[in-house]
């Protein structure tokens, strides 16, 4: 139950955590700005907008600034990147859902099969218990269908 919750949990947290993943990023690189790399008194390298007078300082070269073609083709891959997680989110809670019914036939089924063999049980004479015993079997056989399309759906990726 405790696992259930936290699936449902970790489902509605999933379109926040993809909006933040898409703004870090898409935030990009600070442009316009000139960095200086230079080696501190204690032989650490620093890299900094304003290195200290006196400094061996090294100037570091940016990504140049982005065209708007690139601008736009950076935001169509972004947009791309994000329908396709939504899209394999859907299908995933398309599988979770055929699952779950899945399970609820088979279980449904073998009640229904506990059910025919009590009665077949209790049957007083030979054409009851025949009648109850022709609903075993095709309990039986149905409930090995439900198993077999239960497994292949839970075996799938």
């Amino acid at each position: 139950m405790r696992d259930f919750k936290l699936r449902g949990l970790v489902r509605a947290m999933f379109p926040a955590f993809l909006a933040i993943v898409w703004i870090i990023s898409s935030a990009g690189l600070v442009q316009g700005q000139t960095l200086y790399e230079y080696i501190d008194k204690d032989g650490s390298v620093v890299i900094t907008d304003s290195p200290p007078p006196g400094a061996k300082v090294k100037k570091v070269e940016s990504e140049p600034p982005q065209t708007a073609e690139q601008k736009a083709a950076a935001e169509k891959e972004n947009s791309e990147r994000v329908q396709r997680y939504r899209e394999a989110e859907d299908q995933k809670k398309d599988k979770d859902e055929a699952i779950r019914i899945a399970r609820e036939e088979l279980e449904r089924a073998k009640r229904d099969e506990e059910l025919y063999r009590a009665n077949m049980n209790q049957a007083s004479g030979y054409a009851q218990r025949h009648h109850w015993r022709t609903l075993v079997d095709e309990q039986l056989k149905l409930i090995e269908e439900k198993q077999k399309k239960l497994d292949e759906l839970e075996s799938r990726p």
